[in-house]
């Protein structure tokens, strides 16, 4: 199986990419699930369809998860605890429905909804339209250690609260304020699916995250912050979808200085994401809308490319923390190690290699923090940043 993550800027056309994606991958004979983990959907509309759920086409399957009937269906145990908590501090029984799930757990229960269908094994390839944001992310940060490890606090928690609860049950003040013993059950699978996704999603072998970006300051700048940050996470990126790349033939009249700065940023991109395959797409005379559209627009993205193969090694940024110093690991083979050099600007580190430069935008924790040293050894750089708090 293969799972690729679209994710980028809102507004750079990673939907209608992801759809074409999906698209072209059943119409090669793949068996293709198209799943968005944005809470505003919008896949039906791109592809012209009548989605609530799901809906299938030759090979492909479209899934638009259903946040609530997913929560009420599966994790009725967490949200009636929350429901039955607000009412106690006052809330009407309706609102305090419909307000009962904390901000941003919805994102647990859209992961874990995923999770599901991939280890159904009913796909050769998994697309998901990932909203953009960082929250997502974060999230999949956890690891099976570390979900294994918060489970335990819950265990522990609901070996203490059994004993509490029988006498809790007589008093009506704090009856509402001890969670049954199904509420960490529901919790704590949650919990540990969320750790086994961003372990799969972390497998270079298995997943790949595709960034979606257009030729502007702004977004290019956002992108590389994502990239790093991808680094950071471990997650594997093996392509930039440059979209809406105007044609040559409008490098004169109207659109001349657009032209003009798509090419500087087009530059820019080049260099700072020298590991990855750039896809450049060019900008349509309308958005690709239905199956036989999408099919074109992904016949045009990819070629003779397989869209679920992997477009390149992972060259994935390393951090790593270790008496108190941070080091950053690049694997950047084949250099003469005598052409190599590094700069600094604010928060971002140029590395340059002979002819080529990369320019690597640092974690925050990093902005004010000087490099102490870097060596050089087997194809990788290792930078190594002073001791800071």
């Amino acid at each position: 199986m293969r799972i690729i993550v679209y994710t980028g800027k809102g507004g750079v056309g990673k939907s209608s990419i992801a759809c074409a994606t999906a698209v072209l991958n059943a119409d090669r004979g793949r068996r293709t699930l198209l799943v968005s983990s944005d809470l505003a959907h919008n896949l039906s509309d791109i592809l012209v369809t009548d989605t609530v759920a799901n809906q299938t086409h030759d090979n492909l399957t479209v899934l638009e998860i259903d946040i609530l009937d997913e929560i009420n269906s599966n994790w009725q145990a967490v949200s009636g605890y929350f429901a039955g908590f607000l009412a106690y501090l006052g809330l009407d029984d309706v609102v305090a429905e419909e307000v009962a799930l904390l901000p941003g757990i919805d994102a647990f229960f859209m992961l874990t909804r995923i999770l599901r269908e991939i280890d159904s094994e009913a796909y050769d390839t998994v697309v998901i339209d990932c909203p953009p944001t960082a929250g997502t992310f974060r999230l999949l940060t956890f690891t099976n250690t570390s979900s294994n490890t918060l489970n335990k606090f819950i265990s522990a928690e609901r070996q203490i609260l059994k004993l509490v609860r029988p006498l809790s049950r007589r008093i009506k003040s704090i009856r509402n304020l001890i969670p049954e013993d199904d509420f960490y059950e529901c919790l704590g699978d949650v919990i540990k699916d969320i750790g086994r996704l961003g372990e799969l999603l972390r497998d270079p072998a298995l997943s790949t995250f595709r960034l979606v970006l257009n030729p502007d300051r702004i977004a290019v700048a956002e992108t590389r912050r994502s990239f790093t940050y991808m680094g950071l996470f471990g997650f594997p990126v093996d392509a930039i979808m440059i979209n809406k790349v105007l044609p040559a033939d409008v490098e004169e009249g109207y659109f001349k200085q657009w032209h003009q700065l798509q090419q500087e940023q087009l530059d820019e991109i080049e260099r700072a994401f020298l590991s990855c395959k750039l896809f450049r797409i060019r900008y349509l005379d309308r958005e690709p809308a239905g199956i036989d559209e999408l099919l074109a627009f992904g016949e045009e993205i990819f070629g003779d490319v397989e869209p679920d193969a992997c477009c390149s090694e992972s060259r994935i940024v390393q951090f790593a923390r270790q008496d108190g110093k941070t080091t950053l690991a690049l694997l950047v083979p084949n250099l003469d190690k005598a052409a190599l050099d590094l700069g600094r600007k604010e928060n971002e580190l140029i590395i340059r290699a002979g002819p080529h430069h990369r320019v690597l935008t640092l974690p925050d924790s990093l902005s004010d923090v000087e490099i102490d040293n870097a060596a050089y050894d087997d194809g990788s750089l290792t930078i190594t940043f002073a001791k800071h708090d």
